[in-house]
């Protein structure tokens, strides 16, 4: 009778680890970073790239923990980056910036660092990072003195006016 108590007490504290004590004795750990929106573009090819100086989105960094299993927005704590300023720039709260300098496509990055390895070792410095890719289309017409002019495949459905004499 007593063994089936014991049993009983072990099972009942196994449960109250799992379900009922969310970290068990073990701190959260960062494992990965997830960015919203996973990809941006700004502009339009009938656009010229310096049209979208000044578009924004907010962008959200959000951190995937274990002990417990929780995903939890961290925008606050990243460190953000991109790799190509002159085209996006990212503030310290996660807000992109067109620049209407340059087109193409850019990774911006949130970065956290941790007390802990992906492996759960103790560590000075390990760095947790997540990429999104932003992207500025390239204006394909051109600019002459009356505004912008297509190619064929993209000229206004508007007839030409007639000039009267």
């Amino acid at each position: 009778m007593n063994r089936k108590w014991t049993r009983i007490a072990a099972v009942a504290a196994t449960v109250l680890c799992v379900v009922g004590i969310p970290s068990c004795g073990h701190e959260q750990q960062l494992v990965s970073i997830a960015i919203q929106p996973a990809v941006e573009t700004f502009g339009a090819v009938n656009i010229p790239v310096s049209a979208d100086k000044g578009l924004q989105v907010q962008l959200v960094a959000l951190g995937t923990y274990i002990h417990p299993p929780v995903t939890k927005d961290i925008t606050s704590q990243a460190t953000w980056s991109s790799n190509t300023p002159q085209m996006v720039t990212v503030n310290s709260a996660g807000l992109i910036t067109a620049t209407g300098d340059a087109c193409g496509a850019t990774i911006v990055s949130a970065t956290v660092t941790t007390n802990k390895s992906a492996g759960n070792l103790s560590s000075s410095g390990a760095l947790i990072t997540g990429t999104m890719t932003a992207n500025v289309v390239c204006f394909t017409g051109s600019l002459n003195q009356q505004g912008p002019t297509f190619r064929a495949a993209l000229q206004s459905p508007l007839p030409p006016q007639k000039t009267v004499r």
